[in-house]
């Protein structure tokens, strides 16, 4: 089970990422060779990419390395920045569960409609459960967050890089 916890969302952005790759090449390499699109890759390659980007939130938020303002932390008291790092985990964590209670809405209005993607013809509520999916474990991880945060005193941030 550590060993899915750990690479779960590295293995899907990869994959995603890999998928991406192959599948815009191969568009690239028939428009070349017969002047026209494969309209079925872009369309997996769009898939893709949101796959990668959603599953990418709830790792960022994993490693700690999510953006988020620093300036009110770094000049509070370390007592009072310990708790303050808990309750922007917490409103975090209402946002997640918000997201993914919408993504759900979202999916299911798109079943109910009979949506459908164009050219591969899968239900729309595939892209749309990216959401969902995002959503339930971005709010999984920040639970663990949380708890790091309160039961071990861990509120130590990931690597950050300036811009």
């Amino acid at each position: 089970m550590r060993f899915l916890e750990k690479w779960f969302e590295p293995a899907v952005i990869v994959s995603m990422l890999g998928m991406i790759i192959i599948l815009v090449f191969a568009d690239v390499i028939a428009r070349l060779a017969f002047s026209t699109s494969i309209a079925v890759a872009n369309e997996l390659a769009r898939f893709s990419f949101v796959y990668m980007i959603y599953f990418g939130v709830s790792y960022a938020i994993r490693e700690r390395r999510h953006m988020r303002v620093t300036v009110l932390l770094d000049v509070m008291p370390k007592a009072l920045r310990h708790w303050m790092f808990v309750l922007s985990e917490v409103i975090f964590l209402i946002y997640s569960v918000v997201v993914c209670w919408l993504g759900v809405v979202i999916t299911q209005q798109s079943i109910d409609r009979g949506k459908i993607l164009s050219s591969t013809e899968w239900p729309q509520a595939v892209l749309y459960a990216a959401i969902i999916f995002s959503g339930a474990l971005s709010s999984l991880r920040l639970l663990q967050s949380i708890k790091a945060a309160v039961v071990d005193g861990d509120t130590r941030l990931g690597p950050q890089t300036d811009i």
